[in-house]
Formats: structure tokens, C-alpha cells, sequence
């Protein structure tokens, strides 16, 4: 198995076909998803907690058929589709619960990027380094912002960031698809 990570022409090319002429197309939906997010952050904050809950219900019935078809008698065999089951379920009948708990999520995962971006630069000496450590510097005053203002505040800032993110995915859609196969940026 190889595990060394694929070139940028590689990764541009998969992408060119996974999605063919319809890169386009994506690209603009997600922008424009973006957009309705960042103008709507309560809207898209529900919108992924109920994403979210309808990938653990369906994940948890998965397992559960899984379970089923194993002929599966023990309780950590059930553990697991239970667990994906409860947790969609209170997500979709608390969502105010669900979206703080996807502002958590977001806190941990800021931190642990902020982490990542400050112990970088170590590995790749002096290239890029001021970058990283002002990318480390911004992981934490966001994670900051959620942690002061949760949970109330993940209500408007788990869309907000949703939003941001299909933004710049879809611009990158573009950039991707007006990329000729072969180069590379340094």
C-alpha cells in the first residue's frame, strides 16, 4: 500500500473526473448555498444538524442491519448502531442541543488545527512559516469566539462558518477546473 500522499496534478485530476462537466454546475450551487448560509446562519445551522442527524439515523441502521445479518448476540455488537441511532434522534428532536454540540466540535477542531499550524513549521523549516503561525493564531481566536459565546452562539456561527467553507469550496471547484492537468504551483 502506498501511503505517500498523491501531487497536486494527481488530486486535480480526480477531481476533473469525478464531477466532468459538472464541475461547473457544483461549484456555482455551492457558492450559492454558501452565500444563503452566511446571509441565513440560523437556516444553515439547522440544515447541517439535520444532515448530520440523517447521517448517524442512516449510519445507525446500516449497523443495525449489519447487526441483524451477522446474527449478532452480544451487547457491543448493538452498542454502536445504538449510540449512531439515540444520538440522530435527539439531534432531530433537539436541534438547539445538536447544533451545540457541532459548536463543540468546531472548538476541537480549531484547537487541534491551531496545533497543527504552530508545530509545522518546525518540520518545514523556514518555507511558509509566517503563514502557519498566522493561520495557528486565527484557529485559536475562533475557537475562542465559540467558546465564549457557546452555545448560544454556535446557533449563528456554525452556519456562518458552514457557509464560508461551501463558499470557498466552490471556488476552488473553479480554480480546479481551470486548472491545466500537469502544473503545479509552488
Amino acid at each position: 500500500m502506498n501511503t505517500t500522499p498523491p501531487d497536486l496534478a494527481t488530486i486535480v485530476q480526480t477531481e476533473k473526473k469525478f464531477l466532468g462537466k459538472y464541475t461547473v454546475p457544483v461549484a456555482i450551487i455551492l457558492i450559492v448555498l454558501g452565500f444563503l448560509g452566511v446571509m441565513s446562519p440560523v437556516i444553515m445551522s439547522a440544515a447541517t444538524d439535520g444532515i448530520l442527524a440523517a447521517i448517524l439515523i442512516l449510519g445507525g441502521l446500516t449497523w443495525v442491519a449489519h447487526s441483524f445479518q451477522m446474527h449478532a448476540h452480544g451487547l457491543g455488537d448493538w452498542l454502536r448502531p445504538l449510540l449512531l441511532l439515540v444520538t440522530g434522534g435527539i439531534m432531530v428532536a433537539m436541534p438547539s442541543a445538536g447544533i451545540a454540540s457541532i459548536g463543540l466540535l468546531f472548538i476541537l477542531y480549531f484547537a487541534i488545527d491551531a496545533y497543527r499550524n504552530f508545530t509545522r513549521p518546525k518540520a518545514l523549516e523556514a518555507i511558509g512559516r509566517g503563514w502557519f503561525i498566522f493561520s495557528g493564531v486565527a484557529d485559536i481566536l475562533i475557537a475562542l469566539l465559540f467558546i465564549v459565546t457557546w452555545p448560544q452562539g454556535s446557533l449563528f456561527l456554525v452556519g456562518i462558518f458552514v457557509g464560508v467553507n461551501l463558499i470557498f469550496d466552490g471556488i476552488t471547484l473553479i480554480m480546479v477546473r481551470n486548472t491545466p492537468i500537469g502544473t503545479t504551483t509552488s
